[in-house]
């Protein structure tokens, strides 16, 4: 699941979609056999930084920083320090997409079909299978690009009293 997570914390560059920062609400929904689990929030890039603020169903921020990751569970009253692998890289994602129609691309990257919706040069939705046969499928909306933004908030924060795991 935690590349589902990390799925857009690397630079983008499709078409009109090449930006310096970059911000969404996002749903992301997760289709098992048996049930269907959702999630929502926000996220805010540059091309060396990301942090996803997930506000349902529990609070949860993610802070990346390159290779270096920080996960605030405020449920678990945890903060998680760790290395970035095996994420999927949206570059190479991108440079494999083939234009199906003016509004979908596919890409076959590392064993796994990714289905890229775009509606006016914007990403609209992502599909994908993961390795658990789990139909995984990211919108998009209130899509911004190229703002000024304040680096403070790839800073991460949490309570001091949070148990630390390393």
């Amino acid at each position: 699941m935690k590349k589902i997570v990390f799925f857009f914390t690397l630079s983008i560059q499709l078409f009109a979609f090449d930006f310096n920062t970059f911000s969404s609400d996002f749903t992301q929904t997760i289709k098992t056999k048996n049930s269907t689990l959702s999630y929502r929030g926000s996220f805010v890039l540059t091309k060396q930084k990301a942090f996803w603020s997930y506000t349902s169903p529990t609070k949860k921020e993610i802070y990346i920083n390159q290779h270096h990751i920080t996960i605030v569970e405020h449920d678990l009253e945890q903060v998680i320090f760790s290395t970035l692998q095996n994420i999927p890289n949206l570059n190479e994602i991108f440079k494999e997409a083939t234009m199906i129609d003016k509004n979908k691309l596919i890409a076959h990257y590392e064993d796994k079909t990714y289905t890229i919706i775009l509606n006016k040069e914007q990403i609209q939705s992502i599909n994908y299978n993961d390795e658990f046969d789990n139909i995984i499928t990211i919108n998009l909306s209130n899509q911004k690009k190229d703002f000024p933004i304040n680096e403070n908030i790839f800073v991460p924060q949490f309570p001091k009293n949070y148990d630390k795991v390393y």
